[in-house]
């Protein structure tokens, strides 16, 4: 086969197997994906045409390697990070998504946590220059698609 052909077919072949995982991978519904960051549950929620919102952002970097192996290879932003508590557990990966993932919007509880991880994540937060949105106490957050819908309370984590 000539050269000139390969540089044309190789392309076209790769776009196409993009598409086919793409068409694959993605749901046709909302979905709930639990993933386990140093032995802690973080939510993944699953939404058509590849949108994702992130629950809980785990206790360290190693969120960054799970929502790697979870999301398709190409996919590097999320809608939404949901933080539904203050303790290192559930914030401490926060600022590590922040930095390798376009995010959205963070939308967290208003009372705050500890003062050093705070600082680091407000750092976090300004660099990304993502809007933040404040849950007060016992409040909720709804996601919906169409017919479908998740809500998450501050209080009480996934329902």
């Amino acid at each position: 086969m000539p050269r000139r052909a390969l540089g044309v077919l190789v392309p076209v072949l790769v776009a196409a197997n993009i598409w086919i995982y793409a068409a694959i991978a993605s749901p046709g519904r909302l979905g709930v994906e639990t993933l386990l960051v140093e032995q802690r549950s973080v939510g993944l929620v699953r939404l058509p045409r590849g949108h994702a919102v992130l629950v809980g952002a785990g206790p360290d970097a190693s969120i960054v390697r799970t929502l790697g192996e979870a999301l398709p290879p190409w996919q590097r932003s999320l809608d939404a990070v949901v933080l539904l508590g203050v303790s290192a557990d559930e914030v401490g990966g926060a600022p590590f998504v922040l930095e390798h993932y376009q995010v959205g919007r963070l939308i967290r509880p208003e009372i705050r946590g500890a003062a050093g991880r705070e600082a680091v994540l407000a750092v976090a937060i300004a660099a990304a220059g993502i809007p933040t949105t404040n849950i007060p106490p016992h409040g909720r957050v709804f996601l919906r698609y169409g017919s479908e819908s998740l809500e998450l309370s501050v209080s009480g984590g996934l329902r």
